[in-house]
């Protein structure tokens, strides 16, 4: 099967072609990470906020048994 990504390469036309295309994929592919990587930090800072991350206060009331003294 050929490969449609891609005109087939004439002897005079290859290096302006792949120099006029090659430069142009590299951004968008940085754009996109750096939006992925954006939309993963909203995501954990807006979970964040919406759980507070607080809970009340317990007491911690626990009976300890002292050796010796509590004779």
């Amino acid at each position: 099967m050929a490969n449609l990504s891609r005109p087939p390469l004439s002897s005079s036309a290859a290096p302006r072609q792949i120099l006029a295309r090659e430069p142009a994929l590299r951004p968008l592919v940085r754009v996109r990470r750096a939006a992925i990587v954006l939309a993963v930090i909203a995501a954990l800072l807006g979970l964040a906020w919406i759980d507070g991350g607080e809970e009340p206060l317990h007491p911690i009331a626990e009976p300890v048994e002292l050796p010796g003294a509590s004779r």
